[in-house]
């Protein structure tokens, strides 16, 4: 995420002279810039106030670690940042099918996330931006399935350039239309007094996804140093990139929106340094802030922001949801009554006497409770012996879902005929050209079948595999351009399925595509495949190019029709079937991606390649068979992408 010098600049004055910009006190309202300060020394009696009105542990026990007595938590602290931390999403910035940067985000209210101005400084900058909730590892290491929704501005946007405050209406619907924004549920923005102690004691929480990472949090290791009459400030090495993320005290009441701080700087105060003391260079008054060593960190107060917007907005439905407390205590279960034995609730009957509301009971299951799959076994009872319903768990939900689905695929997986699959024709230019063969150096890398052949056949197409890479080392694919062999235009579905020729464990499956900024980019393509004598035979083509062995990591950027490999894909395959006279023909293309030690790279653990080669077989006008090749890279299109490091030497000839 880039953000500007001037900002920088301001925010740097600031901290040096603990006075607002010059200025800012006369960009927002008189009763905003002389709001209560929250931190101050005379603020512990609001302080201990506060606590004893929402702490869900005793008060004197929270008030003395707020004041620096006590440096213990509860246990329930794990289940308060279990039902917080899924409000808490990763922005994607995105432009069409571009991903242009990453930001942290999280919902507010019931349609209203909340992010940074330098994140979106007005509406067209959403444009296709997504918010994505579950981000991050389970239990077990593993990613997560991410739940993604579409910001639209056009519902509600408002963004604040002087408290570098934005929110942004979010869809109702997932992406996928099958999960509710309702689900995800909203961190309500307490704007009482009283949320923060004293400073140089007191410590923070932060949620968020650093330069667009998984999920991270960064516990009790941020300490409040000041405060002013727009901002805090806290100490901390664990929030480089997360613009927009929370900053929560302990009772997981948001007190900031984080948003800057005072970059390490050059000794002439010119340059900015990076955590190795390198110059980071400036890009049209921008710079990296994912890159930078941040002395200190500021957050804008949620008071502020709030008492600024209720002004702007005071008759708008979106903006009054801001007012609305949600249901649901902040760790996920229902408001107690902190005067009654064991938190329950009460409610009236039709006689009015008072019975124990035990009928509504959500619970966060903690990771000693699940199996190995993912499951939780629990029983609750009634005092006379009866089960209490009981909601399950989103993850454990998720995790029943995952297993559901897995069972349909393997089954769906299992059920695939290969028989009738030809694969790649070598006489199909009216000359013999046959499958290219690997070297020996890389036959030993190719995945053999239960028959020991390494030809995997498919419709109009083949692979041979690489199972060390768990990429085809090569796809071959005859392309016709007769439209009378073109009938199908259904609409186009990609199923990705596993191909149980070979073992399943050498293929890259959903896990390590999901989350990852990598499209599965087709080796051979779907359109190439999709023709035959039928419509339903051509659809069918189409189909089988969905296979993990038939796919590599590509960026958006490269394999999508805007991108290089796509453009190319355009230019010659759906062009270049017609002769230079105008009439039909065929051509054949070798796919594949190219492996080199200077250039590997690393990621989740697999090498990903980040170039590929495309030759095309055809027949001019003279019909004469021609050939010509392409290499093209991803190299420079990457820089979004988390690797961890440059991985092996591989062999590789065809």
């Amino acid at each position: 995420m880039l953000i500007s010098v001037e900002q920088l600049k301001e925010s740097a004055n600031r901290y040096k002279s603990g006075k607002d910009t010059k200025g800012l006190d006369k960009a927002i309202p008189d009763e905003v810039a002389k709001g209560n300060i929250d931190g101050s020394q005379d603020n512990l009696a609001k302080r201990l106030e506060l606590i004893e009105a929402v702490a869900p542990e005793p008060a004197e026990f929270a008030f003395e670690r707020a004041i620096g007595k006590n440096d213990s938590v509860y246990s329930n602290f794990v289940e308060l940042i279990t039902g917080t931390k899924q409000k808490v999403g990763r922005i994607t910035i995105k432009s069409g099918s571009k991903n242009k940067g990453y930001a942290t985000g999280f919902m507010v209210s019931e349609r209203l996330l909340l992010t940074n101005w330098h994140v979106f400084n007005n509406e067209t900058d959403v444009a296709d931006s997504e918010v994505q909730f579950f981000y991050e590892y389970d239990i077990f290491g593993r990613p997560m399935p991410g739940v993604s929704f579409r910001l639209k501005a056009t519902d509600f946007f408002h963004s604040f350039k002087p408290l570098d405050y934005c929110f942004v209406a979010v869809e109702p619907v997932d992406v996928t239309g099958t999960v509710a924004l309702s689900s995800i549920g909203y961190i309500f923005l307490d704007p009482a007094a009283g949320k923060l102690g004293d400073e140089d004691i007191e410590l923070l929480n932060i949620i968020h996804h650093p330069g667009g990472d998984y999920k991270q949090l960064s516990i009790r290791e941020n300490k409040f140093t000041k405060i002013m009459a727009t901002t805090l400030w806290y100490e901390s090495d664990t929030a480089q990139g997360s613009s927009g993320s929370p900053v929560f005290n302990d009772q997981w009441q948001i007190v900031a929106l984080h948003h800057m701080g005072v970059p390490d700087m050059t000794p002439d105060g010119k340059n900015y340094l990076d955590m190795d003391g390198k110059i980071i260079p400036a890009v049209n008054g921008k710079i990296d802030e994912t890159r930078i060593h941040w002395i200190a960190n500021e957050g804008i107060r949620i008071s502020v922001i709030l008492k600024d917007v209720f002004a702007r907005f005071p008759d708008s439905a979106y903006v009054n949801g801001l007012k609305k407390q949600p249901s649901l205590f902040p760790g996920g279960s229902p408001m107690p009554d902190k005067n009654k034995a064991g938190g329950e609730q009460t409610t009236k009957n039709d006689n009015d006497m008072d019975t124990t509301n035990t009928s509504k009971v959500e619970i966060s299951f903690p990771a000693s409770m699940m199996d190995a799959s993912g499951n939780v076994t629990i029983s609750i009872n009634n005092k006379n012996g009866t089960p209490v319903p009981v909601a399950e768990d989103r993850r454990v939900v998720q995790r029943i879902e995952d297993g559901l689905n897995e069972i349909k695929k393997v089954d769906k997986e299992k059920a695939i005929d290969f028989s009738a699959c030809k694969g790649y024709l070598p006489g199909f230019m009216g000359v013999t050209i046959k499958l290219p063969q690997p070297q020996k150096a890389l036959q030993k890398q190719i995945a053999k079948m239960s028959n020991g052949k390494t030809e995997l056949k498919y419709f109009k197409y083949s692979v041979l595999f690489n199972e060390v890479t768990k990429m085809p080392a090569m796809s071959a694919i005859n392309v016709e351009g007769n439209p009378a062999l073109r009938l199908d235009n259904s609409k186009r579905s990609d199923d990705w399925l596993r191909d149980h020729r070979i073992n399943i464990d050498a293929q890259l499956l959903d896990k390590f595509y999901a989350g990852s900024g990598f499209d599965k980019g087709h080796m051979s393509r779907f359109e190439d495949a999709n023709w035959d004598a039928s419509e339903a035979e051509a659809f069918r083509n189409g189909i089988y190019t969905c296979f993990y062995t038939n796919a590599c990591p590509q960026v958006p950027d490269l394999n999508r029709g805007g991108g290089v490999w796509g453009k190319l894909e355009k230019a010659v395959l759906e062009k270049g079937v017609k002769k230079e006279a105008g009439k039909l023909g065929r051509i054949t293309v070798f796919n594949g991606p190219i492996f080199s030690d200077t250039k590997n790279r690393k990621f989740r653990e697999e090498i990903v390649p980040m170039e590929f080669f495309k030759i095309i077989v055809w027949r001019n006008d003279d019909n004469e068979v021609k050939a010509t090749g392409f290499k093209l890279s991803q190299e420079d299109l990457v820089g979004s992408i988390k690797f961890t490091e440059s991985f092996g030497i591989l062999e590789e000839a065809i």
